[in-house]
């Protein structure tokens, strides 16, 4: 009896022993699977992470959102969209970007992005660029870019098939120029009622988009984001004016209407509001600088008065700082009103060289640079 008590105890604490060793091992499966698992959901989630950015990336408490819509077959960019969330006053707003719109990078810009790759213009159309820079950096780059051309602060991007694009936003006939949300994704958006309900909708529609921002960042705008007023969400486009398929973007305006989005009270009056992206140019609006390059003295102040005699806004002349100028050249934002306006005061108009420039000082529309031709 006492031989078969001691088995028994040997016994039992041997199956005592394997049965620790078993939950051990269990455990040790168990805190490798779930470690693997966070990774690999951590791995689709930071992707932005993976790179180096060329932008100051900024999630604050204005959410500056670039939204592009690509084509998933070749990635070309089919749409662009600026979305401006303020957390404090809780409006919601969009701002369609052309983007067919040209822009010339200034030196400083240019000099950048040569160094990713140098076969990019200086001078490019906005929905190009991506295609000019490999990964998700090339969003970045779009910003970049677009910042150049207007001087509003971009905090990230998202980046999304078109075919899911389409389905949160639809171009407005009514209103030329503006995407606005589809009736679905209010509806969908006006579901989330709590911080939580809205952390699950974005999480969700996280691993369809690419951002240089991380799910948590996103995430940090779900409280405020669920006390939107869909209702009253209010849509524009940008300043400018198209001429020949080319959109030409009225720098200053722009800014202009971005400020004062940023600084609107709590949206309550309208559904949707919106700007068409080109604008009926008001002469008045024009502010023209006349350079002498043409070394025959009075010539720009000649040309000044003129101008200033039918209503026209000379703020500024001088004398050009380059070489003697044989043809009169005249820079501007706005292309189709320049030569509309413009050369007809010149001796011989169709020799007079008219080009469009995003990089001219703030307060200067036009830039008149007389050549020797214009002494007629």
């Amino acid at each position: 009896m006492r031989k078969q008590s001691v088995g028994k105890i040997i016994l039992i604490y041997f199956l005592k022993t394997i049965g620790v060793l078993a939950l051990l091992a269990g455990v040790g499966l168990l805190s490798y699977y779930l470690t693997m698992l966070y990774y690999k959901q951590t791995d689709k989630q930071e992707r932005s992470t993976s790179y180096q950015h060329v932008i100051g990336v900024n999630a604050g408490t204005e959410s500056s959102n670039l939204i592009y819509a690509y084509n998933e077959s070749d990635g070309h960019i089919t749409a662009m969209l600026l979305e401006l969330f303020d957390q404090d006053s809780k409006n919601m707003t969009y701002v369609t970007v052309p983007i067919n719109m040209q822009i010339e990078m200034t030196q400083a810009t240019y000099a950048e992005v040569l160094k990713a790759n140098t076969s990019i213009p200086q001078v490019v159309r906005l929905g190009d660029v991506p295609n000019y820079f490999g990964g998700d950096v090339a969003y970045e780059y779009g910003i970049m870019i677009l910042q150049d051309a207007v001087p509003v602060d971009i905090g990230y991007f998202t980046a999304m098939p078109d075919t899911k694009f389409n389905v949160y936003y639809e171009y407005e006939a009514k209103k030329p120029g503006c995407y606005n949300p589809t009736e679905a994704f209010i509806s969908s958006m006006k579901k989330c009622t709590t911080k939580s309900d809205m952390d699950e909708m974005i999480a969700d529609l996280w691993d369809e988009q690419i951002s240089d921002i991380t799910l948590s960042q996103r995430q940090n705008y779900s409280e405020a984001l669920s006390k939107v007023n869909w209702d009253f969400v209010h849509i524009y486009a940008m300043k400018g004016s198209e001429e020949d398929g080319v959109f030409y973007v009225n720098s200053k305006k722009t800014r202009k209407l971005i400020s004062d989005i940023w600084e609107s009270a709590p949206y309550s009056d309208a559904q949707f509001e919106s700007t068409s992206t080109t604008e009926e140019v008001n002469e008045d609006d024009q502010n023209i600088e006349i350079l002498n390059g043409s070394a025959i003295d009075g010539l720009a102040s000649r040309y000044q008065k003129d101008m200033q005699s039918d209503g026209l806004s000379v703020v500024n002349i001088g004398n050009f700082t380059g070489m003697k100028q044989e043809t009169t050249t005249i820079y501007a934002r706005n292309v189709k009103w320049a030569k509309k306006k413009l050369r007809s005061y010149f001796p011989k108009p169709k020799k007079v060289i008219v080009e469009h420039s995003a990089t001219l000082e703030d307060g200067i529309d036009v830039q008149i640079i007389l050549g020797v031709d214009a002494d007629g």
